[in-house]
């Protein structure tokens, strides 16, 4: 009878297995899971038909633009054109965007995507860009208005290009901010409301805050206006068309008022994502706002007003000064034109915006690795 000796098994040290899917994403998977998220994410025909009645309006609108203009060079077109791009791209991205995670989680789909060699990071950068380029695709069906509104304008080339990387920018972020919705929130109508009000925030919400913080900001203090002294004008004078107004004396008078230093809540205007986008366009011409006494078009007038909310402080404790006329402009003509050239600050909205769009991404992605530390009740893995 013969025995079978058995040699011990040393302890052989394994191979660390992952824990998980890891973040670091890489071009190749990222460009599968965009395809995948595409191929997903085709429209419906109640899709196709939102997105058709969506482009129809703004084509209409484009049209009755050009033609009220008329034949004159006037760059108002091109700017209100721009603005319906910003609009409907931040509509479309946010919409898609805001049902990408937890609808798939919802048809079990997700898990399965998790489990593949795609890293968290891939999933999340690939469901960005998806839905990111169906929006641009809908803005470049609005492109022939633009080049056309273009031709009609006074822009350069530049300050255009300049303006429409600004308005592609703002709808990746609102892409961004619609995804991270996605993955907090377990149903899509959740995380669609919750995207809209995030977005509906910034474009209004910034706007109504700042109205109703503005009377907390008063201070009474003494205002002096100089002004002619009209009252001491014959009727010799009056009548003579060769005299010179601007030797009359000057008066001097003194009283108490409020101002309000809205420049504190500048830049609560300044993060505003239409703002933001206007701010980035090249100022305007100041002969032509000191010959009509206001804007050129919808951009300066806009950057004329955030302008005066950033130095009106300063404005008010001049008070009017009729005197102080210089080349034939009135004090006011020439705080139009000193509005009007004021320095842009599109930095306030766009680093916000970056702020945003890193945050909602490194939220996404933690969201996406696996295995899930806590889940909450009735969310479905598989």
């Amino acid at each position: 009878m013969s025995t079978t000796q058995t040699t011990p098994v040393e302890n052989v040290a394994l191979p660390q297995l992952p824990r998980g899917n890891s973040w670091a994403p890489s071009l190749r998977g990222i460009g599968l899971a965009t395809r995948i998220e595409l191929n997903r994410r085709r429209p419906t025909r109640k899709g196709w038909i939102f997105y058709g009645i969506a482009v129809g309006l703004m084509v209409v609108i484009s049209v009755l633009v050009a033609v009220i203009a008329g034949s004159s060079r006037t760059s108002i077109p091109l700017e209100l054109n721009i603005l319906m791009v910003l609009g409907l791209g931040i509509l479309i991205s946010t919409s898609l965007a805001a049902t990408s995670i937890n609808g798939d989680s919802t048809e079990g789909v997700l898990a399965p995507l998790q489990m593949t060699r795609l890293t968290a990071g891939d999933i999340a950068l690939g469901k960005l860009l998806a839905s990111w380029g169906v929006s641009v695709f809908a803005l470049v069906s609005l492109s022939p208005f633009l080049i056309y509104s273009y031709t009609r304008g006074l822009w350069s080339i530049g300050s255009l290009l300049i303006v429409v990387a600004a308005i592609l920018f703002v709808v990746l972020m609102a892409t961004a901010v619609g995804l991270a919705w996605s993955s907090i929130a377990s149903r899509a109508i959740a995380s669609v409301a919750l995207a809209h009000l995030t977005l509906g925030f910034l474009m209004i919400g910034t706007l109504v805050l700042f109205g109703v913080l503005t009377p907390l900001t008063g201070e009474e203090v003494t205002i002096t206006n100089n002004y002619r002294d009209w009252e001491s004008v014959t009727e010799e004078q009056a009548n003579d068309p060769a005299f010179d107004y601007n030797a009359l004396p000057c008066v001097e008078s003194s009283y108490t008022g409020t101002i309000f230093h809205t420049d504190r809540l500048a830049p609560l205007i300044l993060v505003n994502p239409f703002v933001a986008v206007t701010e980035t366009a090249p100022l305007a011409d100041p002969e032509v706002v000191a010959k009509q006494g206001g804007g050129d078009g919808v951009f300066s007038t806009l950057h004329m007003l955030v302008a005066s909310a950033q130095i009106t402080t300063d404005i008010a404790h001049l008070g009017y000064d009729e005197c102080a006329a210089t080349d034939g402009m009135s004090p006011w003509t020439e705080d139009a034109v000193e509005q009007s050239q004021y320095p842009r600050q599109p930095w306030w909205g766009l680093g916000t915006y970056a702020v945003l769009l890193v945050g909602s991404m490194v939220l996404v992605v933690n969201r996406l690795r696996v295995p899930y530390k806590k889940l909450r009740g009735g969310t479905r893995v598989a």
